[in-house]
């Protein structure tokens, strides 16, 4: 009798508790890609890889003086016809949740969740990210997907695609990438950047 009943619950159990997302040390050396913000927003967001984990700079300014502090995710899908609703919802190949116990266990896109919130009007800051991946074999790849900027209550305020660079940037995005000039770049990246 308490099998019948006790089933149910522990599937239950399995649903809502974390996957574990493994460490992803496959990305290629000197692969950078940059979702780059220029619409009221400036900034980067730049990820890297020099030794198979990804590094991530985020250098951004113009933030809004209220509404935060500021959440930023990796999105499912790239930004098209400029609305952030069109990135659909966070990356998460593996089954992480929200306010996870542990990095392995948070969605993998949920970058202010394991690195912290953006505080203030304007931020500077690089971290590495053990569960990002660089390598388009790799399920926790990001080339291709989105970031997005939220206020504190959710609201989507800001999105950018997530693209290879290959060559320095020029012109708007070069200008609009000014920030990430704050960040301690490694020259490949820097190189690249700013």
């Amino acid at each position: 009798m308490y099998s019948i009943i006790l089933f149910p619950i522990l599937c239950l159990l399995g649903l809502v508790s974390a996957c574990a997302a493994p460490e992803a040390k496959d990305s290629p050396f000197a692969a950078v890609y940059t979702a780059i913000f220029d619409k009221g927003i400036l900034g980067t967001v730049v990820f890297w890889s020099l030794n198979g984990y990804v590094s991530v700079g985020v250098a951004l300014t113009n933030l809004p003086s209220r509404g935060g502090p500021f959440m930023y995710h990796v999105h499912q899908q790239k930004v098209t016809g400029g609305s952030c609703a069109s990135t659909q919802g966070h990356f998460n190949p593996y089954c992480g949740v929200l306010n996870a116990p542990s990095q392995a266990e948070f969605e993998v896109g949920d970058l202010s969740g394991k690195h912290g919130m953006i505080r203030g009007t304007s931020t500077a800051v690089t971290y590495e990210d053990r569960y990002l991946s660089l390598n388009p074999r790799n399920r926790a790849f990001i080339g291709n997907l989105s970031i997005v900027i939220h206020l504190a209550n959710g609201d989507r305020i800001a999105c950018a695609n997530i693209e290879r660079i290959l060559s320095p940037l020029t012109g708007a995005q070069a200008e609009a990438a000014k920030a990430a000039q704050q960040l301690d770049l490694p020259p490949q990246v820097a190189n690249l950047v700013t």
